[in-house]
């Protein structure tokens, strides 16, 4: 998870305005896709406020949605809506439904039925698209044959990390629904197809999805998860979220409670040196983790 927010004045105001003057003058298919590639263009902030960001961001993903309505063959434009409703669902629910457990398991199951749905939301949007570029990719994730091997173009690999990303969440959020639940086979498909076109995908976020996955599959292997998670700490660059994956997923399922902590504590100590917002937001993570060592050990 990179780079939660896009350049907040820039997008909100220059795409308001956009958006407007296109809808109103009905200007051609070009000046639609210039609004797009504005409103994907991925940046960094380094602004902590993480209440006042949450609001930026849900302004920002529906003004985008908007927009990949009349231009729904805009691939990184739909790249952007799917990560951005994924991450939303991630850092503003998922992990708030966790801190507030303890003292509400009903808040919790709100908080966790609104980030299913988000998550859903998130994959609709992603294979639509991508439906768009590879109108087999339907069949080939439900296991038929199809007339040629679908191989995701490099520059597609976002889209699909996202929309499978987003998929995974919806699935562990919906353990009492089977219908749910047996998504399971295309997701982990989607995922191979993501791996074979660019395994490297941001700096080791997909690496540490497939380790998680692999955890998951019905006869996942934990050696081979672990070398996954690995590839994705060597990837990492100046991230810290593989370090804390390995430890919530691996050393979690193999029940290793020193490389639990050993993880944490080397996150937040190089998440400190290595400031910006994810890694503000994943040491806040990595901490939490660490405060309840024991209901997971």
């Amino acid at each position: 998870m990179h780079n939660l927010v896009l350049s907040l004045f820039k997008v909100i105001f220059t795409g308001t305005l956009l958006v407007a003057v296109l809808s109103g003058c009905s200007v051609q298919h070009q000046l639609l896709n210039r609004a797009g590639d504005l409103l994907s263009a991925e940046t960094s902030s380094t602004d902590d406020d993480l209440e006042l960001l949450m609001h930026a961001s849900a302004y920002q993903l529906k003004l985008s949605e908007s927009l990949l309505q009349q231009i729904p063959d805009h691939i990184k434009l739909a790249e952007a809506v799917a990560r951005g409703y994924t991450q939303y669902a991630f850092v503003f629910l998922m992990d708030e439904a966790d801190r507030v457990e303890s003292e509400s398991i009903q808040k919790a199951s709100v908080l966790r039925a609104r980030a299913a749905k988000m998550m859903t939301r998130a994959k609709t949007v992603g294979l639509k698209s991508l439906a768009h570029h590879y109108p087999d990719l339907k069949d080939h994730l439900q296991g038929k044959s199809v007339k040629q091997a679908i191989k995701i173009k490099k520059q597609d690999a976002g889209l699909v990390y996202w929309s499978m990303t987003a998929w995974a969440g919806a699935i562990s959020l919906s353990k009492d629904s089977p219908d749910v639940v047996a998504d399971l086979p295309e997701v982990l498909r989607m995922a191979e197809l993501a791996w074979q076109a660019h395994p490297q995908f941001d700096h080791g976020a997909l690496a540490s999805m497939m380790g998680t996955l692999e955890l998951a599959k019905p006869g996942g292997k934990p050696e081979a998860a672990e070398k996954y998670f690995n590839l994705a700490i060597e990837w990492r660059g100046n991230q810290v979220a593989p370090l804390i994956s390995k430890a919530e997923n691996w050393a979690v399922a193999t029940q290793d409670k020193e490389a639990f902590k050993l993880l944490l504590n080397q996150a937040i100590e190089l998440a400190r040196s290595q400031n910006d917002l994810t890694n503000t937001v994943m040491r806040r993570r990595a901490q939490w983790l660490l405060d309840n060592t024991d209901n997971l050990f």
